[in-house]
């Protein structure tokens, strides 16, 4: 089969899109993979064919509106929907075009679901693919929301996915028309909704951690997790090697493209609860413009580094709670610290806690010194959360989340091609 698979975000959307495009390839399937400008050095890298969305994430990140949003500020949401968000979807429309026109089967990550209309207008199966459980439920609410509504409420709150419809509509279906050549599309379509009906969806979660809700449909397929091993061709640099090697497994410390008004604030913050709490720490800046940080002997501070090698040198982790980190620390059976700031991010650290792999989640916007080092402090020292820790882990290691996504989307390709 011709496969295009698209995806949209910061790393933690477009790494397990890699693995899955992979195992795809090895299987025989022609793969091409649209992501982020970014990312397209590390696509080439694995192989795989790459097609530019027309945006670069990593300057997206960086834009001031978006650290005012982030930050907490929701006066600027309409400024970033008119300046940002508008021409955004329209370079994802060009690329799920570019992309889909000649493909069996298209896999898409819920924020390109311009791809059920180009599905529609070339006839290849549509297969929405979604790192985070983003499929309607009565279990619990969208994961934006913390807080149990009730069942009838929890399903309902989903609907929030059809509203890029009813905003942005008039760019839809003038897109339909002229590039399409279809009609207007509907005004209100849920996630994964295709011609009237629910496609095939996929939620690469491993249900060890996330349970399968109870009232999923059979097209909903919850896969476990896609990994992307990279530990094998990464080593440390000397100088983090020799930090590594010069005492205790250190705390990672990381909070990946994260940002805020004043990201130097947050790094004074972190050091100062490191210096607090007295122990071994690695701070990765990536994304979060954390820069010149004044770091004590006990700290080493790096840019970023694969997450499945790296991980495992170190104690504990504390990060922002994205998809892909926690599941990365959880896979290696760390303990962890999750830090959340916005979206997805208060359900992982939620799930984290519950679990009984950390302790109780710390907010990224109001982080505080004293707070942070008595939280190291009691992440290092309970023998209880390294312990159910390396139960999850181990729970982790026995799924197989590629290779149950593969079945399914090959057999998903071969029935549609078949009616």
């Amino acid at each position: 089969m011709r496969i295009a698979v698209l995806t949209l975000g910061t790393r933690g959307d477009v790494q397990p899109y890699i693995a899955l495009g992979k195992a795809l390839q090895a299987r025989g399937h022609g793969v091409t993979l649209t992501a982020p400008d970014n990312f397209a050095a590390w696509v080439d890298e694995h192989g795989l064919r790459f097609q530019p969305v027309g945006i670069d994430m990593q300057t997206l990140m960086q834009h001031p509106l978006i650290r005012q949003l982030l930050s907490g500020n929701w006066l600027v949401l309409r400024k970033v929907m008119r300046e940002l968000t508008g021409p955004m979807l329209r370079r994802t429309m060009d690329a799920a075009w570019r992309a889909g026109k000649g493909a069996d089967a298209i896999v898409y990550h819920p924020k390109m679901s311009v791809a059920v209309d180009v599905a529609e207008a070339t006839g290849a199966a549509p297969i929405c693919a979604s790192p985070i459980p983003l499929f309607a439920t009565g279990d619990f609410p969208i994961v934006i929301s913390n807080r149990s509504l009730g069942r009838p409420l929890n399903r309902l709150s989903y609907n929030v996915f059809g509203l890029s419809r009813l905003v942005y509509g008039r760019m839809l279906n003038r897109w339909r028309r002229e590039t399409l050549e279809l009609g207007k599309g509907p005004r209100f379509a849920p996630l994964g909704a295709f011609r009237g009906r629910l496609a095939t969806r996929l939620c690469c979660v491993s249900p060890a951690v996330v349970p399968r809700p109870s009232d999923w449909d059979a097209d909903v397929h919850m896969t476990g997790y896609w990994f992307l091993d990279e530990a094998s061709g990464w080593r440390p640099d000397d100088r983090l090697a020799a930090f590594l090697s010069a005492g205790e497994p250190p705390v990672y410390i990381g909070f990946g493209s994260m940002t805020d008004r004043r990201p130097d604030r947050i790094a004074r913050r972190v050091v100062e609860a490191v210096r607090r709490a007295g122990v071994r720490a690695l701070l990765a800046t990536g994304w979060g413009g954390m820069d010149d940080i004044d770091a004590p002997p006990n700290m080493h501070v790096i840019e970023s580094a694969p997450h499945d090698a790296l991980f495992r040198h170190v104690s504990a982790v504390v990060h922002h709670g994205g998809a892909g980190t926690t599941a990365a620390g959880l896979r290696v059976g760390r303990p962890t610290l999750v830090c959340p700031q916005a979206v997805d991010q208060p359900f992982w650290a939620k799930r984290v806690w519950e679990l009984g792999c950390g302790p109780r989640p710390q907010s990224l916007r109001r982080l505080n010194p004293k707070r942070l080092a008595a939280g190291l402090k009691e992440l290092v020292s309970r023998a209880d959360y390294r312990r159910r820790a390396n139960e999850l882990a181990s729970e982790i290691a026995r799924e197989d989340g590629i290779g149950n996504a593969v079945e399914v989307i090959e057999r998903v390709g071969a029935n549609y091609r078949s009616c």
